[in-house]
């Protein structure tokens, strides 16, 4: 099992980049501060690019005169010289990659009970895996 799933990482992130550049785009503000994260974003990469995201033109401009600060914190996190250019792109109602795409619902629906359960209990072989998965769920309504 973990040969597989080390062979199957292997194909799709042969060099951890994109392992890699997750933990840039969770870790952001950590990596380049709240007042930098609050004028752009992380959109994407290219190849060695950085690829960044701002509102509008004036931060654009604003933060080309930052981008070897912005690309020295984040090579120092990644413990390397991952990134060697930064590009800063408008946003244009794209989605920046530091934030959760999905959230947890807020509210827990409760579990309704079903109408026939344990009827289906003595039916089956009482050591198959399914037996015992039934006697779970039977215990988890009881």
């Amino acid at each position: 099992m973990d040969k597989s799933l080390s062979d199957w990482l292997a194909r799709i992130d042969p060099d951890g980049s994109r392992y890699l550049f997750n933990g840039i785009c969770k870790n952001w503000e950590n990596i380049v501060g709240s007042e930098t994260a609050g004028l752009v974003k992380p959109l994407g990469r290219k190849n060695s690019t950085l690829i960044l995201g701002a509102p509008d033109s004036m931060v654009i401009q604003e933060i080309s005169f930052l981008s070897d600060q912005i690309l020295e914190m984040i090579n120092s996190y990644c413990g390397s010289d991952f990134f060697d250019k930064v590009r800063v792109e408008l946003l244009k109602g794209r989605i920046p990659l530091d934030r959760d795409l999905m959230k947890k619902p807020e509210v827990r629906l409760p579990a309704k009970k079903p109408e026939r359960l344990g009827a289906l209990k003595g039916k089956m072989r009482e050591d198959s895996p399914v037996a015992r998965c039934y006697a779970r769920y039977i215990e988890f309504f009881g």
